[in-house]
Order: C-alpha cells, then structure tokens, then sequence
C-alpha cells in the first residue's frame, strides 16, 4: 500500500519546497529521538525522514504525485526503486545533518577562534619569559669567590656518576666526576653565574687547572627546555596559519612555562 507522505508531513498535497522543509523540520524537532522520549518517536522519525527523503527531492516527488494521483501506475516501480538503498542498513539523514563527531570539532574551532586573540597573548608573555632566558644565557657571566665545604657523589639518569660540591654560600650544584678532579675541601672555588637570575653556569679553581660546566640546570643539560619554549613561542606569534595549529602552540607554551620554572628551581 503506498504512504501518503504528504499526511506523515501534515501538508496538503499543494504545498510547495519550502512549505515541505519547513514540516520537515518542525517534525524532525519535535521527534527526533534525543529530544522525545516517547516509545513512538524514533518509528515516526523514520517516518518523517523517509517522507522527506520522497517529496524533498522534486523529481521524486514529481513521479510520486503522479502514483498518488493515480495516472501513471508505471510510476511505482520507479519510486519504490529510488526509496530503496542499496544497503538495508541505510537510514537516510536529515537535510543538513552534520555527524556527531564532526559537529563537536566545528564547536571546538569556533571557541578556539573566540578565545584565538588570547592564546596569541599567551603566547606573546611566553616569548617575552623564553627570550629573557636566552639574553641571560648570552650575557657574560659573573664571578664569585666562594669555599668548597663538602663533596657527595651522585648518580645520574644514565648511570654515569656525578660530583655534587657544597659550597659556603649555601649553594650545591652537580659536575661530571673525574679522577683528576683538582679539588678537595676547604679550596676557594670560582663560581660564575649568569648575569641577570645568578644561575651557575661553571666552576673553576683559581690556578687555572680546573673549569666545569655544571649539569644541572636550566642553562647545563637542560638548556634544551628554554630552546624549544623560544622556539614555539615565536611560532605562536609569529605563524598566522592554522587557527588550530596557533591555539595548541599556546597550550604547550603554558605547559613549557611550568618544566622551565621547575628546571629553573632546581638550578639554584
């Protein structure tokens, strides 16, 4: 028996393009199964979409009227073959429906577009903090006399074992150890540090026979920290491709702004 799609719609058999779309809508609101938890909702949601599917197509709709009108029986076939999908497990979608999936990612652009001109000032802060770091790491660095009152061997990430010297001005910091290692304790040292935050940087001994760079810091092994951070901030700033691209170089630059204060912490 063939539906009369025009009575699913709740339209009379006149009603134009817009007058379908607009049925189609209201009715699709109105049962979509999210929105209506009736028993009956999802049923006539197919119902409304498959009526859609028929008279929201022109041609098919054309072939339709004529079956419905009953002039052109041979019109059945045609429209009972253009209502089937290859595929039995085909439902068909709603005009301008959007998956799921990508509807969220459309969300998720859109706010990082709102919110674009605040990460770009993340950003901006952040390449100020990591071009500091490197005018401090170029400066020339300062000295200062200070005692060695202690020694303590260390172990580093990759087994290889370090020296670790306190000094009398209450600092500790980490060398590479060295049987020919020309200090013991009680001998003047010579720190020098970098000009602006103080970070040592090497230490020597005053005959001259002995220079280190000292491991661990922010300007030692782990130099590597500020160097990225300068380089993805600038990218952040600097690069106007990618609204996406832009927002995610702004969160790594705020997660750099933590493993370079914590690097920076463990340097004093």
């Amino acid at each position: 028996m063939l539906k009369n799609y025009y009575a699913i719609l709740e339209i009379p058999f006149s009603a134009q393009q817009a007058d379908i779309k607009r049925a189609y809508r209201k009715l699709a609101l109105e049962y979509h199964p999210d929105r209506n938890a009736s028993p009956n909702a999802a049923a006539i949601f197919r119902e409304v979409n498959e009526a859609y599917e028929m008279l929201g197509d022109p041609q098919k709709k054309a072939l339709y009227d004529q079956l419905l009108a009953g002039t052109k029986p041979e019109a059945e076939a045609v429209v009972a073959a253009s209502s089937v999908h290859k595929d039995p497990r085909y439902r068909p979608k709603p005009p301008g429906f959007v998956h799921t999936r990508n509807s969220q990612r459309k969300e998720m652009l859109e706010w990082m577009t709102r919110n674009l001109h605040a990460a770009i000032r993340l950003s901006q802060f952040t390449l100020c903090c990591s071009l500091f770091l490197f005018v401090d790491f170029c400066l020339p660095m300062k000295s200062e006399l200070q005692k060695i009152v202690g020694f303590e061997t260390v172990r580093g990430l990759r087994g290889t074992q370090g020296l670790k010297i306190q000094s009398s001005g209450g600092t500790s910091f980490s060398i590479t150890k060295s049987s020919s290692v020309p200090l013991s304790t009680g001998d003047t040292i010579v720190i020098r540090s970098s000009r602006v935050l103080g970070v040592p940087k090497r230490v020597a001994n005053l005959e001259g026979t002995f220079n280190s760079r000292i491991r661990v810091s922010i300007y030692g092994n782990f130099v590597f920290f500020p160097a990225i951070w300068l380089l993805t901030s600038a990218l952040g700033v600097f690069y106007k491709k990618g609204i996406e691209f832009r927002f995610n170089l702004s969160i790594v630059n705020a997660l750099l702004i933590i493993f370079n204060f914590i690097v920076l912490m463990i340097s004093f």
